[in-house]
């Protein structure tokens, strides 16, 4: 319609008609109406042809505007009036400045327009009955870019500089803002100036802004306005470092500051998720712009905490999660160690419930953990746990709700945090530990099963770390020893639990730390006794009885402090045991693991050889490492042994009519193996003739056609006799020893 009647003006115009004259001609029309939108676009081909002074128009149409005063029709034809004298405002460099006017033309035509627009929108609250008050504020919502449209142009004018801004802008608009006493014009038009005007702007004028935040209505969002000020001076201070000095001197933290906390006093009523979110963007600015002032932090909590002490928490979920993310900005910005450590903290962290106290503290070791923050004197472990004492003992109400998925996920972070806690002093080290032993013995059988273990393997990394400062006193290895005692502790609550695998697993970790690294065998032989009286009293399974025997096989093995004595006892226990397993099966296995107890490899073969130190006090509770244990009688007689077995299990098999069963060839050709490792160590009463015995031992029992049926049996086997091929045709002693063997 805009350009319709332009051209229809410019058509009679290249007639020979003056823009004065339709000018003056259209103000004739018999609606007041049609005339206006009629004046405002010839007004519009008038400025353009340069006849007159833009100002001139400008202000004429700005008054004759006002003929129109019905709300809804006032706001869209000044509207109207505003987007079609855009371009042609006597701005600084437009081609209407200078006769046409001046950057101050132009500033006064759009506070004017903004003005008289501000009063009919809010003229449009107060029209009709009550009851249609819900739809009439829908619609001045709809309506409110139209009044902000002004400002918007009036911030992109080239010619608007501070002192401008300053002194006319500013003073005028907020005037209008707080005379109109309307909640939804004073909440729009504040976000406005806040987003369309210049940041540096806004720095300079702090106290007039924020001034006018308690003469606002009480019904107005001041936290939001408040907000949405601080995340744009935050980002602001991103942008440049010379910012940070301006902000320093405008003195902009002390003044937000005060200005959070009149808003919070004076509105009362305001609810307790309003304040939080208030202080959470204060916050947000904070850790932006004074990333080095945690005191500034510290006063921000201060000042949140007594302002949400004073309203009712109780029961207010989104009161609480706006809590939860105010807690949890700092500790995006600084450790957590150092966080807590703030004397406000614990206070805005009282006003929470038990489970979200919980949730807090998920947050705080998530924290930790995210930043591999350590942990490492006895105060702040103190200090640490009493932040996250929900999660490791029971509070009244933190569990409710609680699925064991989650707390088994919950626990596991703790877990995860013990690593963390820890000192480059050993002493102070092992302090910690204590400390944490202490927190987590409160938690019952339902933590412990989490956090025990893994502190366990801490004191175990502590006794390897003592040991490489090895010292010269006696100190030393008694430290060792505390710390091993120390262990045993930890695990043997575990056996009650009962989680009596983890806790005999733990035990032959700690023995194997005692014999290899510690060097002490008394100790060692405790957690070997412990380990064996797990598996005869607390783990009646049949298949956590074959893993549980494996392990401790695998760790006596390894085990090279005993004497020969103290050697002799457990590996007679291991080897009993291992006849005395349910299955025939697992018998045979276990019998072929337990002829490696009498066959230790050298020493250049263990992956731990660099730990076997010997002893440097030489104190009656250490012992140097024993010999190499190279018994071949008894290797051999282990492996007679598995045989007979696999031929008892192949004959039940017989007598129960499942001969097409395969597990006795299994057991054969893994007997096989066994001989052949054996074969390569050089055993003396291993020989070729004895190997080509069992293969044709084994290549019989593999031939049977439920055996020929059996892919993965014969998969094994044929590898095998692969391993036997490749070996014939290498050189060396070994190389040689099967030169004897037909394949």
């Amino acid at each position: 319609m805009h350009l319709v009647l332009q051209m229809f003006f410019k058509e009679e115009h290249k007639k020979g008609r003056q823009y004065a004259d339709l000018y003056e001609l259209v103000q004739h029309a018999g609606y007041v109406l049609p005339r206006m939108y009629l004046l405002c676009t010839v007004g519009s081909c008038y400025i353009r042809s340069k006849e007159t002074a833009a100002k001139d128009i400008l202000k004429d149409l700005v008054e004759l505007c006002k003929g129109v005063q019905h709300p809804t029709r006032g706001l869209f034809l000044r509207s109207y009036l505003c987007q079609v004298s855009r371009g042609l405002l006597p701005d600084v460099g437009s081609e209407y400045e200078g006769a046409g006017g001046d950057i101050s033309d132009a500033v006064d035509f759009l506070l004017v327009n903004f003005t008289e627009m501000n009063k009919l929108w809010v003229r449009m609250q107060h029209q009709g009955s009550n009851r249609d008050r819900e739809r009439r504020e829908r619609e001045r919502q709809q309506l409110a870019d139209l009044v902000g449209r002004n400002l918007t142009y009036t911030s992109q004018l080239d010619g608007l500089d501070y002192k401008l801004y300053q002194g006319v802008v500013l003073p005028r608009v907020m005037e209008q803002i707080v005379q109109c006493k309307d909640h939804i014009a004073q909440q729009y038009l504040m976000q406005c100036i806040i987003q369309g005007f210049p940041d540096e702007f806004h720095v300079s004028t702090l106290d007039v802004l924020l001034g006018a935040l308690p003469e606002l209505q009480g019904s107005v969002k001041v936290h939001v306005i408040l907000a949405s000020m601080l995340d744009r001076l935050a980002s602001y201070a991103t942008t440049d470092e010379s910012v940070l000095e301006l902000y320093s001197k405008a003195d902009a933290f002390n003044k937000l500051s005060a200005a959070a906390t009149a808003v919070a006093q004076q509105h009362s009523e305001m609810p307790a998720a309003d304040v939080a979110s208030m202080y959470i963007a204060l916050l947000g600015f904070t850790g932006k712009v004074y990333p080095d002032k945690l005191d500034y932090t510290d006063k921000v909590l201060t000042e949140c905490y007594q302002a949400l002490r004073a309203r009712q928490l109780s029961s207010d979920s989104q009161a609480e999660k706006q809590i939860v993310s105010l807690l949890s900005i700092p500790l995006n910005t600084y450790d957590a160690v150092t966080v807590l450590g703030l004397h406000n903290y614990p206070s805005v962290l009282s006003l929470l419930s038990p489970p979200t106290c919980k949730q807090m503290a998920v947050t705080i070791v998530q924290s930790i953990l995210k930043a591999g923050t350590l942990v490492g004197s006895e105060s702040k472990v103190e200090m640490l746990f009493d932040f996250i004492a929900p999660l490791v003992k029971d509070v009244p109400g933190a569990l409710d709700g609680t699925d064991e998925e989650d707390f088994a996920e919950e626990q596991n972070l703790v877990a995860r945090m013990v690593h963390q806690l820890r000192s480059d002093d050993p002493d102070e080290h092992f302090q910690i530990l204590k400390i944490a032993r202490k927190h987590f013995s409160l938690g019952g059988a339902r933590r412990v099963r989490h956090t025990l273990p893994p502190l366990a393997f801490s004191a175990l990394q502590l006794v390897r770390a003592m040991k490489k400062k090895q010292r010269t006193d006696q100190a030393a290895e008694t430290s060792c020893k505390t710390v091993l005692q120390f262990v045993h502790g930890i695990v043997a609550p575990l056996a009650d639990v009962p989680v009596a695998e983890l806790a005999l697993q733990l035990y032959l970790q700690a023995a194997h730390s005692a014999s290899e690294v510690a060097r002490l065998e008394m100790i060692t032989y405790e957690f070997m006794e412990q380990a064996f009286i797990l598996y005869e009293e607390a783990i009646p399974d049949s298949k956590a009885q074959v893993t549980a025997l494996q392990s401790i096989v695998g760790t006596l093995h390894r085990c090279r402090i005993f004497t020969a004595e103290n050697r002799d006892v457990l590996v007679h226990k291991a080897t009993g045991y291992s006849a005395k397993l349910l299955k025939k099966a697992d018998q045979c296995r276990a019998v072929c693991t337990c002829s490696h107890l009498f066959w230790q490899e050298d020493e250049a073969s263990q992956p731990d050889s660099d730990s076997a130190e010997p002893s440097s006090t030489g104190t009656s509770e250490t012992n140097d490492v024993q010999p190499l244990v190279q018994d071949s009688d008894n290797v051999l007689s282990c492996l007679k042994r598995a045989l007979k077995i696999a031929n008892a299990a192949q004959q039940q098999l017989a007598v129960a009519l499942k001969a097409s069963d395969t597990s006795p060839a299994f057991l054969y050709v893994e007997i096989l193996n066994q001989y052949l490792y054996y074969f390569e160590q050089g055993l003396p009463n291993i020989t070729p003739a004895v190997m080509q015995s069992l293969l044709e031992l084994a290549a019989n029992e593999v031939s049977s056609d439920s055996c020929k049926q059996d892919e993965r049996l014969q998969k094994i086997y044929s590898n095998t006799l692969e391993h036997i091929k490749a070996q014939q045709g290498g050189e060396g002693e070994v190389g040689q020893r099967y030169e004897a063997i037909k394949v």
